[in-house]
């Protein structure tokens, strides 16, 4: 595996913890959902252009009995509402 790729999937698969509140849009109905500090994300892959980042909720409420959901948001504003989990 090429060196670049290597880098951009790992960015893609990161887990970041966020560090302040914010709302991101559900991709399967656009409807807004809260995140708040402590919560664990993963990035995913996905179709969307570069500016913008596609993400499922790794620990924290989950809507729809625990089904594991899409969410999208600004790149730059998940890059300045979490963090790298450790």
């Amino acid at each position: 595996m090429p060196k670049t790729q290597a880098v951009e999937e790992t960015l893609l698969n990161a887990k970041r913890k966020v560090t302040q509140a914010f709302e991101a849009k559900l991709m399967a109905s656009r409807r807004r959902e809260r995140f708040v500090t402590g919560e664990l994300l993963m990035l995913i892959n996905s179709p969307e252009p570069p500016e913008q980042s596609v993400f499922i909720r790794i620990n924290g409420l989950r809507p729809s009995r625990g089904l594991e959901c899409r969410y999208i948001i600004e790149a730059n504003e998940l890059n300045e509402k979490t963090e790298m989990a450790k």
